[in-house]
């Protein structure tokens, strides 16, 4: 996906996003140790969702292998922790319990339902016992699920997914937090 097809998928459902974004920029209000703890968990979740999406074949099969051996959503799950990293980077509980009721009373349930449905529609059976037996979220799977794909994981897939350009907006919203320490 290039910038401009990100551009045009800004919506009425994204713009509360980069809000939250520039709030917490402006609002921020870091030091050098909550930038340490924060600066870790930003880069597990960047681990997590590089992991993901070199595992991710979108639209060709159903992914069962890597994280989404023990997970249905880890990328929702590394954005999750990435969000949690700012917010504790920023200083801002306050923006953190925002951003976690939206993403867990309105954007995790919205995208479960269109996910769901459309894997359904291009996966049947299969997906549906992926879905019986991996969790979405929480906890996950400690045994890889049995019927899953052995893919290795990529880097060639990792850029397909475009999870590089993610990771340098995180890394702006990180910096651009940081600096606010000195």
């Amino acid at each position: 996906m290039t910038w401009e097809d990100r551009l045009e998928k800004i919506t009425s459902k994204t713009v509360p996003l980069y809000a939250m974004i520039v709030i917490l920029v402006i609002f921020a209000n870091p030091s050098l140790t909550s930038s340490f703890f924060g600066f870790i968990l930003i880069a597990a979740g960047e681990a997590l969702r590089f992991w993901a999406t070199g595992h991710l074949r979108k639209n060709e099969e159903l992914t069962t292998s890597g994280p989404y051996a023990h997970i249905q959503s880890p990328l929702y799950l590394g954005s999750f922790i990435i969000a949690t990293g700012l917010c504790i980077m920023a200083r801002n509980p306050v923006i953190w319990i925002i951003m976690a009721l939206i993403f867990f009373k309105s954007y995790i349930p919205r995208k479960q339902e269109r996910e769901w449905g459309r894997l359904e529609r291009m996966f049947g059976e299969e997906f549906l016992q992926y879905k019986k037996e991996v969790p979405y979220f929480f906890p996950p799977r400690l045994e890889p699920y049995p019927h899953g794909t052995k893919h290795l994981w990529s880097f060639a897939m990792t850029i397909e997914n475009t999870e590089h350009q993610t990771a340098i907006v995180v890394a702006l919203i990180a910096f651009l937090i940081f600096v606010q320490a000195f």
